[in-house]
Parts: structure tokens; sequence; C-alpha cells
């Protein structure tokens, strides 16, 4: 399968070796919902994965202060009332494609 159009570009970015590895893929499909695929098996401790998440999270806040004129801050903030609120509220039902691989 190609890439969709709308995948983000990754020329110009970091340079990825045979030592890098995909971790995570989101989409959002609009009205439709997201599609998330995770590769549990790159990193072992679901602890690192929550700092991945983590710095994740962080660089989004910058991506969104930039993109929308916004305060990094109030960026992050609100990304971060929106991951609580998921998490505490479980908003949606999770279907699961196949189970402990790719999700």
């Amino acid at each position: 399968m190609s890439e969709p159009r709308n995948a983000i570009k990754l020329e110009n970015g970091d340079t990825l070796t045979d030592e890098s590895a995909e971790v995570a893929r989101i989409w959002v499909t609009d009205g439709a919902g997201s599609s998330v695929w995770i590769d549990a098996a790159v990193l072992e401790d679901p602890t690192v994965f929550g700092y991945l998440m983590g710095d994740t999270i962080r660089h989004a806040a910058r991506a969104y202060a930039q993109a929308w004129d916004l305060d990094e801050d109030e960026a992050l903030q609100r990304i971060v009332d929106g991951t609580f609120s998921e998490l505490r509220d479980q908003i949606g039902d999770l279907d699961t494609i196949e189970e402990g691989k790719l999700n």
C-alpha cells in the first residue's frame, strides 16, 4: 500500500538508519475517528513508551504553537487536558486488529 497523500513528509528531518524503528502511527479521518498502530515489540517496557508519549506531546505543543500562533505552554496544557480527559473518561471503544502485535 502506498502512503496516502496526506502522510507527513519525512525529508529534511532526522536521519533514519537501520537502527531506527517506527513505534506508532496515528491517523484521523474526518468524522470517522482515529486509526492507531503500535508495534509494542519495539519497546519492551511500557514505561519507556510513556516517556516517548511525553516527548511526543512536548513536540506537539511546539508544533501547535507555531502552526496556530498559540502560546506553547497553553498548547501543552490543552493537549495534556485532552489526554487526561480521554484516559479518565475512556471515550469510545477500542477495536483491536491484531492482539499483541500491531494495534
